[in-house]
């Protein structure tokens, strides 16, 4: 396991020869907020950062403390990632604003850490799809699928490409290929393995498809976080013990973006812990070819509108 003091170094040795565009999609709190400065920080202000999310005021913050630049460039984009029409939309509001910006249609980082922890049942959104699963998974790939080109011309251009899930790689079982989004038998059990799975297997499946990006499904471990305050009131004792043996959100940041930055994960697909080392493949559920066709056919159908 690398150290904190480790993987600081690392992240400060960071250099870049062209200024790295970034997206950090549930970047306004969490994890999310930790890998925007600490990715802030490696690249010493020089790069073109965006941070998309619901609360433009924490992202104004935010954005207010990371380090400047003459080359800076820090944005907001809004967006409510439960609804896929949103999801189209930020992306567009993305891909306008780099244009703008950069003159040119590259992504260098895609980092997808929206989220929400809740104790309902099924929750569905105007959509049709549960509010937890369309955060954790849907959201998260739809986000890829509409800004995949600007990663693979960044790629061609000889620039890094890399997207991020920050969920639970090999926390799930094996897919439930009978009830895909949870429509007929819903817990949050099952929620909450059977969305990291989904995340494992399209890690898969798009790494096969895209050769030239590298796709990354990380544990961020147990980090200390707002995510807590859903919880029903008894839970809160727990989580502030808990807490006390957590990471911070800086510490995580850290170790995710010495994760992003990797040179050995540059390209292909990659299933890491929280110190951004290879989990066992044992771990992980990942189906056959004809279970993962069936996968990304239900998830097509269910993101279309």
């Amino acid at each position: 396991m690398p150290s904190l003091s480790d993987v600081k170094a690392s992240n400060a040795a960071y250099s870049s020869t062209y200024r790295p565009t970034a997206l950090f999609v549930g970047g306004t709190s969490g994890c999310g907020e930790g890998t925007a400065e600490a990715f802030a920080r490696a690249t010493q202000g020089r790069a073109h950062i965006l941070i998309c999310g619901r609360n433009r005021e924490a992202a104004e913050k935010i954005i207010a403390s990371l380090p400047k630049h003459p080359e800076s460039k820090y944005e907001f984009v809004e967006c409510d990632a439960t609804l896929m029409k949103n999801v189209v939309k930020a992306a567009e509001d993305v891909k306008h604003k780099i244009s703008e910006a950069d003159g040119k249609s590259t992504l260098n980082y895609l980092v997808l850490s929206q989220g929400i922890m809740t104790m309902n049942g099924f929750d569905p959104t105007s959509e049709g799809i549960d509010k937890k699963l369309a955060l954790h998974f849907y959201s998260r790939w739809k986000f890829v699928d509409e800004l995949l080109p600007l990663l693979e011309k960044a790629s061609s251009d000889g620039e890094e490409a890399r997207m991020m899930s920050i969920l639970a790689p090999g926390t799930s079982g094996a897919l439930d290929a009978t009830d895909f989004g949870l429509k007929k038998k819903y817990s949050v059990t099952r929620a909450a393995t059977q969305a990291p799975g989904y995340n494992d297997n399209f890690v898969a499946e798009y790494a096969a498809r895209h050769p030239n990006v590298s796709f990354i499904h990380i544990m961020p471990g147990f980090v200390n976080t707002p995510l807590s305050q859903n919880l029903p009131w008894y839970f809160k004792p727990l989580i502030s013990a808990a807490n006390l043996f957590s990471r911070s959100i800086s510490d995580c940041g850290e170790y995710m973006t010495s994760a992003l930055l990797n040179p050995a994960y540059k390209t292909g697909g990659f299933w890491l812990n929280q110190n951004g080392d290879s989990i066992s493949t044992s771990r992980l559920y990942i189906g056959d070819e004809d279970a993962r066709k069936k996968l990304v056919e239900h998830y097509t159908k269910e993101v279309a509108f």
